[in-house]
């Protein structure tokens, strides 16, 4: 079993944030036991990862004075085990080369992509990453022949660095795309935000025509989620496929490890299930991953979700699961290693995930209704009970 729980103190907008790392360990260094060259290869690594971490979100490592640190190179050894990372010979931290996590650049349709990016750049706050999902991007059963109106609305996901800007920013821009909260400023919009998974969403806006539900999120919270799986909620969104828009290095790195782990429990189940042949079925392995994010939903347990929700997401995006899940599943399947963050096992790993999601999304339930105004939420709960009884 592979735990990404090597930890690396790392900073960020003045917060402390502790990563579980499996892939940097930085260990105490001895120089008595040790050569002046070596030291001078592990600082060059250290400081390559530094400049890597400043160019993508203001990581910076906080390194103790009195300790010298060093770097293992995990991370160059996980690189090349991967199957789009050959090129790592000489990968010393400071870059991922063009073609790692490749499996991610999802293509869709493009007059669908250049709708996306005009929606992205209506926006004057600073959005450091962002990525499309749903049905009014991927297509699903049920949604095939709508057009005008009837379009399914837009879902986007904006990570940045510092939420308290991008809501003053935004709040001055686009005072319509939020509820009465707005009045109380964006400090309190950020505190809402920070509630349950760390998303605030505006639904229901119009965006150049298009009507347009936009979440927005912290980077370092993403990254999380990514790391620990604490509340899934991104973690579980971005183990379906996903239309990236503006991408990051970081978050690009954490998810390749984020999908490994999907791949790894959704492997356990089928193995576990009696009903399974003994030659693992691949739509049904990708069934599995993307019900992994409804498990313990609330929204499902009270019928607020089209309960064929998971089988319509894979029957019509099935060549966009094996795109993303390519390399992946060649190295979980084929090679039979696994990976989960630190605190799961195969044991637990349903049980620990039922009482996050069920938290979660709990929690960002409640916080709807403030965040998105009364109507909205009615609104918006209507439209999904709409769906759940047409999926029946």
């Amino acid at each position: 079993m592979r735990y990404f729980d090597h930890r690396s103190a790392l900073k960020f907008n003045n917060l402390r944030f502790i990563f579980y790392c499996k892939n940097i360990t930085i260990r105490k260094y001895s120089s008595k036991a040790s050569s002046n060259h070596i030291l001078k290869q592990k600082e060059e690594l250290l400081h390559g990862m530094n400049r890597l971490l400043k160019k993508t979100i203001d990581f910076k490592f906080s390194i103790p004075r009195k300790n010298k640190l060093m770097i293992d190179k995990d991370l160059e050894q996980f690189l090349k085990r991967s199957n789009e990372a050959n090129n790592l010979k000489d990968f010393d931290g400071t870059y991922l080369p063009d073609t790692f996590g490749s499996n991610q650049n999802i293509p869709i349709d493009p007059a669908i992509e250049r709708e996306l990016n005009l929606i992205l750049s209506h926006f004057q706050a600073p959005i450091d990453f962002a990525f499309g999902y749903g049905s009014g991007v991927f297509k699903q059963n049920g949604y095939d022949n709508l057009k005008g109106s009837n379009k399914p609305q837009i879902d986007l996901i904006f990570g940045v660095k510092d939420p308290l800007k991008f809501h003053k920013i935004n709040i001055y821009q686009n005072p319509d795309h939020y509820s009465s909260l707005k009045w109380c400023g964006s400090s309190v919009i950020s505190y809402f935000q920070d509630i349950g998974a760390g998303i605030y969403f505006n639904p229901f806006v119009n965006i150049a025509g298009r009507e347009v539900k936009y979440g927005v999120v912290s980077l370092e919270r993403i990254v999380q989620d990514l790391c620990t799986w604490d509340s899934f909620y991104l973690a579980g969104r971005l183990q379906k496929p996903v239309k990236i828009l503006k991408d990051n290095n970081i978050i690009k790195y954490w998810n390749q490890l984020n999908l490994k782990s999907a791949a790894t429990v959704a492997k356990y189940l089928l193995h576990n299930d009696n009903t399974v042949k003994s030659r693992l079925d691949e739509f049904e392995f990708y069934q599995r991953i993307a019900g992994l994010s409804y498990i313990g939903d609330i929204r499902y347990t009270l019928g607020g979700e089209n309960p064929n929700k998971v089988n319509n997401i894979v029957e019509k995006n099935f060549h966009n699961f094996q795109k993303y899940y390519g390399s992946i599943y060649e190295d979980v399947i084929f090679h039979n290693r696994d990976y989960l963050p630190l605190g799961y096992s195969l044991d637990n790993c349903l049980k620990t995930l039922r009482s996050h999601i069920q938290r979660t999304s709990i929690l960002q339930t409640l916080k709807g209704i403030a965040t998105a105004g009364a109507t909205k939420s009615f609104k918006y709960a209507w439209s999904k009970k709409m769906k759940a009884w047409k999926g029946k």
